[in-house]
C-alpha cells in the first residue's frame, strides 16, 4: 500500500520497492517476470535446478564412451544468476518457492560474502519467513561492510520492532528506533523511514519527537496519505486538535479501500444493537447514522472537532502502524482492544503461572504464547491468545464466558474523566492529550416557559476574583443537530464569590430528547466540560411540578416585560453543596393547580430529607453490623394563592445533620384538585473548612 520508494544497485539494476507488513515497512524485490531475452524463462530455471543430475548422467556416458573428463564438466551458475534465479522463486511467492529463494541466496552469499545485494535480499528473504536472528545476521553483515546503508539500518529497525511487538522487551524499542534514525539520517528525504519512527516515538511516549517525524514524512512525500495519517496521529498526540482533525480529514479518503474501512468503521466500539442498524440502512443513509453516533459521543460539543473520534482515528493509525496485517488485511485482537480501549497500562508476555497450552477436544493438547493486556483504572483485563505461534494473537476460547473484554462499570462510573460508548465498547477520555482539565459541576432542569418547555443549565468551577472564566452551552436535538448555543463570562458565586464562579443558561425548546453541554474555558488554556441528556415532556393538563434545584439563597426575580412574564434567575449550585450552619435552599415551580369558585388555590407540600449514604460493605457485613440510621427531617405546610401557577423556594434546616450525602423529596398536593406530584434533588452536607472545595 502507498508509494514505493526505489534505489539503484551498481552491481543490480533492478530496483529496491517497500510494502506494508505487519506494520513495519518490510522490503522486499519485486522483479518482473523473466523473459527468453534475459535468458531465464521457467525451462531453464527447472533445467538449471537439475544441474547436478544431469551432470552425473553425462559423466557416466562420457566415461563408457571415453570421450574427455573435461568435457562432462558442466559450468556452475554464478553468482549473478543465482541471484536472479532467487529473485524468480520469490515472485512464485509460495512456501517452496521461497524456499528455493533461500537455498540459491544462501549459496551466493557463500561464494561472496562482501556482495552487498545478496546479503539484503537474503536478510529480507529471513524477516518474511519468521527467521529474525538470521535476517539480523544479514543486516549486521551489511552495516559492517557499509556503516551508511540505509537498507540495512531499514532493516535491522524493522527486526527489533518485530522482537519488541513479541517480547514487550523496551530495549528492542530502543535499538529499533536507533536504526531508523539512522537510515533517516542517512537518505534524510525518505518518508518511509520518517514514517517508520512516528508510531515507535508514540510507544516511546515521545509525542513531540514523534510529530517532528511526521512533519518530515509529510514535506518528503506531501501527496502520502500515510504521511498524512502520522501527522495527525502525532498532532492529536501533542494535543493540537485542529492539525490533526485537518490531516486525518485529507488522508482518510485517499487511503485504500480496506485501509479506509478501518477509520470508517464504528461497529468496535459501537453496542450490538447500534452496529444492527447500521447495517440494516441502506448506504445512502449510513453516512448519517455514523455522523449522529460520533456526535452523541463528542465529549465537547461547544467545540468544532470531536476529541472522541479523533482519539478514535489516533488509535486506528497506530494500530494500522503496528498490528496491520495486509496480506489478511486485517488486524488481531491487539488491534482490536487497541482502538476500543487504547494501550495498556501494562503488558506482559507470557506470565508466569499463566496458561501455556490449549486444548481441542479429545485431540489434545497444544503449546501457545499468551499476551496479557491489563487496564487498572477500568478494572479489565485483557488476555490474548496466539495458538499458532505466529505472532497472530486472538481471543481465548471458552464456552463459559464471553471472551470479548468489558470494563468493570463500577470503575467505569467512578472516572468522570472518561467517556464510554454503550456498553462499555469504547472508553475515550473527555479531554485530548495535554490538556489542562477544569473540574466543573452542572445540572439540567426542566421548567415550563410560556409556550415551550424551558431548558436551564446551572454551571460552577473554582475560580478567584483574577481568574478569567467564561463557559458556551450547546443543545442537539435527537438528530444531534444543534438547536440552541449562546456564551457568557462566569460570574462569582453567590455560594462563595472568592472560590467559586457560576452561570446559567436557558432555552425554550420543543418537546423531545436533547443532549445539552457546557464548556468552561480559562484564560490560560484550561477547560472543563460538562455534558447529559434530557427529555422534555408536554405540558400536561394535570397538576405538575418542574425540577427541584438547589440554591445559593433566595432566586432573583426580574419583572415582567410585556407579554412575557417575570423571570428566574437561580444562584447556581449544580453541585448542591450546603456547608457550615447554613439551611439548604431550593426552588421548584407548581404548574396546573385548580382555582375554587372564588379563584383562589389551595397547595399542600411536604418535604423530607433522607440520608443517601450507600454502604459500600458487603451483605453480610451490612447484615451482622448494621449502621444506625439517620432520623429523617420532614415538614408540610398549606398555602393559598391566586392562579394556577406558583413558584417556590424552601428553606430547610440541616445544623443537626452530619456531614454526607442526602436527598431531599417534595411531594406537592392540589387541596382542590386532589392531584399530587413528586420531584427530588441530592445535595452534600460540608463541614465548615472545605466550603471551598
Amino acid at each position: 500500500m502507498g508509494a514505493v520508494k526505489e534505489r539503484a544497485d551498481p552491481k543490480n539494476p533492478r530496483p529496491w520497492r517497500v510494502v506494508r507488513a505487519r506494520g513495519a515497512w518490510a522490503r522486499r524485490h519485486v522483479t518482473p517476470p523473466l523473459t527468453p531475452a534475459e535468458g531465464e524463462d521457467d525451462t531453464r530455471i527447472m533445467l538449471d535446478e537439475r544441474w547436478c543430475a544431469g551432470a552425473g548422467m553425462l559423466f557416466l556416458l562420457c566415461g563408457s564412451l571415453g570421450w574427455p573428463a573435461w568435457a562432462a564438466t558442466p559450468s556452475r551458475p554464478d553468482t549473478a544468476s543465482l541471484y536472479r534465479r532467487a529473485l524468480a522463486y520469490e515472485a512464485r511467492n509460495t512456501f517452496e518457492s521461497r524456499r528455493r529463494a533461500r537455498e540459491c541466496l544462501e549459496e551466493a552469499t557463500a561464494r561472496e560474502p562482501d556482495n552487498v545485494s545478496c546479503q539484503l535480499e537474503l536478510g529480507g528473504l529471513y524477516y518474511r519467513m519468521g527467521f529474525l536472528k538470521l535476517a539480523r545476521q544479514r543486516f549486521e553483515r551489511v552495516r559492517a561492510l557499509n556503516p551508511n546503508n540505509p537498507e540495512a539500518r531499514i532493516g535491522l529497525g524493522q527486526v527489533w520492532l518485530r522482537d519488541y511487538l513479541k517480547y514487550l522487551d523496551l530495549g528492542s524499542l530502543d535499538r529499533s528506533i536507533a536504526e531508523f534514525d539512522e537510515a533517516v539520517r542517512i537518505r534524510p528525504g525518505d518518508c518511509d523511514g520518517w514514517l517508520d519512527l512516528v508510531p515507535l516515538l508514540v510507544e516511546k511516549h515521545n509525542p513531540r519527537a514523534a510529530l517532528a517525524a511526521a512533519r518530515r514524512a509529510r514535506d518528503a512525500d506531501p501527496a502520502r496519505p500515510e504521511a498524512l495519517l502520522a501527522l495527525g496521529h502525532a498532532a492529536y498526540r501533542v494535543g493540537d486538535v485542529s492539525t490533526a482533525d485537518a490531516a486525518f480529514r485529507a488522508a482518510i479518503p485517499r487511503l485504500p479501500r480496506e485501509v479506509r474501512a478501518r477509520f470508517q468503521d464504528i461497529a468496535p466500539v459501537a453496542s450490538e444493537r447500534d452496529t444492527a442498524a447500521l447495517r440494516r440502512l441502506p448506504p445512502t443513509e449510513r453516512e448519517e447514522f455514523v455522523r449522529r453516533f460520533w456526535k452523541e459521543h463528542d465529549p465537547d460539543l461547544t467545540s468544532l472537532e470531536n476529541e472522541a473520534q479523533l482519539e478514535y482515528w489516533s488509535r486506528v493509525t497506530q494500530a494500522y502502524f503496528l498490528f496491520f496485517n495486509p496480506r489478511l488485511r486485517e488486524w488481531d485482537q491487539r488491534g482490536e482492544v487497541y482502538v476500543r480501549y487504547g494501550p495498556p497500562s501494562e503488558a506482559v508476555y507470557n506470565p508466569v503461572g499463566g496458561p501455556n497450552h490449549f486444548q481441542i477436544g479429545e485431540h489434545g493438547s497444544y503449546p501457545m504464547n499468551l499476551l496479557v493486556w491489563a487496564y487498572p483504572d477500568l478494572g479489565m483485563v485483557v488476555s490474548m491468545q496466539d495458538r499458532l505461534l505466529s505472532g497472530r494473537y486472538l481471543r481465548p476460547l471458552s464456552l463459559e464466558q464471553d471472551p470479548d473484554p468489558a470494563p468493570d462499570p463500577d470503575s467505569l462510573a467512578r472516572r468522570v474523566d472518561l467517556l464510554a460508548t454503550r456498553g462499555g465498547r469504547g472508553v475515550f477520555p473527555m479531554f485530548p492529550p495535554g490538556a489542562k482539565p477544569l473540574e466543573v459541576s452542572g445540572v439540567l432542569a426542566h421548567f415550563q416557559g410560556s409556550k415551550e418547555p424551558r431548558l436551564t443549565g446551572l454551571v460552577e468551577v473554582a475560580g478567584g476574583p483574577s481568574d478569567s472564566l467564561w463557559a458556551e452551552w450547546v443543545v442537539l436535538d435527537s438528530t444531534r443537530h444543534e438547536v440552541a448555543r449562546a456564551q457568557r463570562t462566569l460570574s462569582p458565586s453567590r455560594c462563595d464569590p472568592a472560590a467559586w464562579r457560576a452561570g446559567d443558561f436557558a432555552a425554550d425548546l420543543p418537546p423531545g430528547e436533547y443532549l445539552a453541554g457546557i464548556s468552561v474555558h480559562g484564560r490560560d488554556g484550561s477547560r472543563g466540560i460538562f455534558r447529559a441528556p434530557v427529555h422534555l415532556g408536554p405540558a400536561a393538563p394535570a397538576l405538575e411540578l418542574s425540577d427541584v434545584v438547589v440554591s445559593c439563597g433566595s432566586p432573583e426575580v426580574d419583572p415582567a416585560t410585556g407579554d412575557r412574564p417575570p423571570a428566574v434567575r437561580l444562584g447556581a449550585n449544580p453541585a448542591g453543596r450546603v456547608s457550615g450552619e447554613g439551611p439548604l435552599t431550593v426552588y421548584f415551580e407548581i404548574y396546573h393547580l385548580l382555582p375554587d369558585a372564588a379563584g383562589t388555590s389551595r397547595v399542600e407540600f411536604q418535604y423530607t430529607v433522607r440520608s443517601a449514604e450507600r454502604d459500600p460493605r458487603i451483605w453480610i457485613q451490612r447484615w451482622l453490623a448494621p449502621r444506625p440510621s439517620l432520623p429523617d427531617i420532614s415538614a408540610s405546610r398549606t398555602e393559598d394563592q391566586a392562579g394556577t401557577l406558583r413558584r417556590q423556594f424552601v428553606t430547610v434546616p440541616i445544623r443537626s445533620l452530619p456531614v454526607g450525602r442526602y436527598r431531599l423529596e417534595v411531594r406537592v398536593r392540589d387541596v382542590n384538585s386532589g392531584g399530587e406530584a413528586v420531584k427530588s434533588v441530592d445535595f452534600v452536607k460540608q463541614a465548615p473548612h472545605t466550603a471551598a472545595g
